[in-house]
């Protein structure tokens, strides 16, 4: 079984629960509110979302909701299902297209009418596909203007994740290579931030963010703020690189390149 067929095998098995199983951390209902609020100030709301790996359709189901057109790709069929029934009125209204097909299918028959605006991936999503290039490529080449990418991986180098640093870690990071966090119960890949950058290389990076307990958005002209900011010690932290040790996921706001 390849590596995105177990992903999927594992999901179709997870997803009559997966809904209360992500409930169970509050950090994890803030950080679906930062991303999606992230989306809503970067993406028109007229505009065509590609919802890469959409999951049971929360996210989906919300920016129907604010009045996007919603692509909803997942390559688990149980994790699809979940979303036809929550999703049912915006489907049948044409608010929420699903669509899934295995990963490598995807990439040849990727939604080109309409061809989205933007692509949104939340929750980690991407850290299950170890080539980031040719997915990046994929969307750079079919995307209609202005061509947004705004997604989420899991912060390779959070606070807990010190614990186990290593040397080799470094080097993974200086090699562009993806670093495998996990194999069960499917492997997952760490994306440091630059290999993501030097992989979406049609792209520009405007934006980043820590997401978790706290969460900051940074961009040349605003800051935007989620969650508790009051206290000293943490308005001190959000002012210095060791903010990013902060929060499991990151957000990557990226913009095609002219």
């Amino acid at each position: 079984m390849s590596g995105f067929e177990q992903n999927a095998a594992v999901h179709n098995e997870l997803a009559a629960d997966y809904d209360a199983h992500l409930s169970g951390n509050p950090h994890n209902a803030l950080a679906r509110k930062a991303f999606v609020e992230l989306v809503a100030r970067h993406v028109h709301e007229a505009s065509t979302l590609l919802d890469f790996g959409c999951g049971t359709g929360l996210d989906a189901l919300e920016y129907a909701r604010r009045g996007y057109r919603v692509l909803a790709y997942d390559n688990s069929p149980g994790m699809l299902a979940k979303l036809e029934h929550r999703c049912q009125s915006e489907i049948a209204s044409g608010a929420i297209s699903p669509c899934s097909v295995g990963y490598s299918s995807f990439l040849d028959c990727f939604p080109q009418a309409p061809a989205p605006q933007a692509v949104v991936s939340n929750f980690g999503v991407l850290n299950s596909i170890p080539d980031l290039a040719s997915l990046f490529d994929t969307f750079a080449q079919r995307l209609a203007p202005p061509g947004w990418m705004i997604v989420s991986i899991l912060n390779p180098i959070h606070w807990k994740e010190l614990k186990t640093f290593r040397l080799k870690t470094f080097r993974w990071w200086r090699s562009g290579h993806p670093h495998i966090y996990a194999t069960e119960p499917y492997t997952t890949y760490l994306h440091f931030v630059p290999a993501v950058r030097r992989a979406a290389r049609a792209f520009q990076l405007v934006g980043r963010a820590n997401a978790g307990a706290l969460v900051r958005y940074d961009a040349a002209a605003q800051r935007m703020w989620w969650g508790e900011t009051t206290g000293r010690l943490r308005r001190v932290i959000w002012r210095t690189p060791a903010h990013r040790l902060l929060g499991h996921f990151v957000f990557l706001v990226f913009r095609r390149d002219p």
